[in-house]
């Protein structure tokens, strides 16, 4: 096997093998793994058995991906015998464990909590309906108070320097030694530079003519993934509003479930995607080959 690192230019190549994880966790979804394909130094190889990929965690420690083939234990096999031992698998979804135990009885299993997925039913954050959700109502009906006009459009290339004019004018990084939010943020602006290759849905929160929130994420199978959500902290109830009209415009018929991903082990974060009320929390995993 040869690695090479991931480009964005592999993305239409890749997308196909995507689909043979059989889960509903962001992480092998277009969108997330090019997104974070540089901070994580992830680097990939293809051959006759599918598409293998590896990287490296903030404190440089080196994981592989699991490897997307029609023949999946055949392919566990194949990179077993390739890696150095140990061989260790990180985001590691549930449904893989059974497969992982039977190619590797010896495996050590290890829940990576920090990284679970928040998982919601579309038809709740599409009518905030009952108690649970009464706070969330409550920050729209003060942010619809609060201007004179608002919108959610779709991204298109009319809208498109809005959003960036909006972003770049934003102080979303308030942690300059927050490395993933810095990287988060070079890669906003390069899916909003390649939506051709990126393929993503987007929307644009408009209040009195001027930008003040957008959403960009992607439809696989019966799942929304929501990746990429930034509202302006200033203006009360515009992240509310971000949700809502997002879960509102871009549910199809066959959208049943909306994933917004992990927290990163972020309190703050994890209080208020808490407060959505997820109807699963999706479990990953390090598994360890000796």
């Amino acid at each position: 096997m040869h690695f090479e690192p991931l480009r964005l230019e592999d993305m239409d190549r890749v997308r196909p093998y995507l689909t043979l994880i059989g889960s509903q966790t962001c992480d092998y979804t277009p969108g997330c793994v090019f997104i974070w394909r540089d901070f994580y130094q992830m680097k990939s190889c293809f051959t006759e058995l599918g598409f293998f990929s590896k990287l490296h965690n903030e404190v440089g420690e080196k994981y592989y991906n699991l490897p997307l083939s029609p023949e999946p234990e055949k392919a566990l096999l194949a990179l077993y015998d390739y890696a150095r031992k140990p061989l260790r698998f990180c985001t590691v979804p549930e449904n893989w464990i059974p497969t992982l135990q039977k190619v590797f009885p010896n495996c050590a299993i290890e829940e990576q909590r920090d990284y679970y997925d928040y998982l919601y039913l579309a038809s709740d954050l599409i009518g905030l309906h009952g108690k649970k959700y009464s706070g969330q109502r409550n920050q729209i009906s003060q942010f619809k108070r609060n201007v004179e006009s608002w919108r959610y459009e779709a991204l298109s290339d009319q809208n498109l320097n809005d959003v960036k004019d909006f972003f770049l004018h934003s102080d979303f990084v308030t942690d300059p030694k927050n490395e993933s939010a810095q990287e988060e943020s070079r890669k906003v602006l390069e899916v909003l530079d390649h939506p051709e290759l990126y393929r993503m849905l987007g929307g644009v929160l408009y209040a009195d003519e001027k930008v003040v929130g957008f959403s960009l994420g992607e439809i696989v199978g019966n799942t929304l993934f929501i990746h990429i959500e930034k509202a302006d902290r200033n203006a009360k109830g515009a992240y509310q509003m971000v949700v809502n009209q997002a879960a509102i415009h871009f549910s199809t018929p066959e959208v049943e479930y909306i994933n917004r991903e992990d927290d990163m082990g972020d309190p703050g974060l994890r209080t208020a995607k808490l407060a959505y009320h997820p109807v699963e929390m999706l479990k990953k995993y390090i598994v360890t080959i000796p």
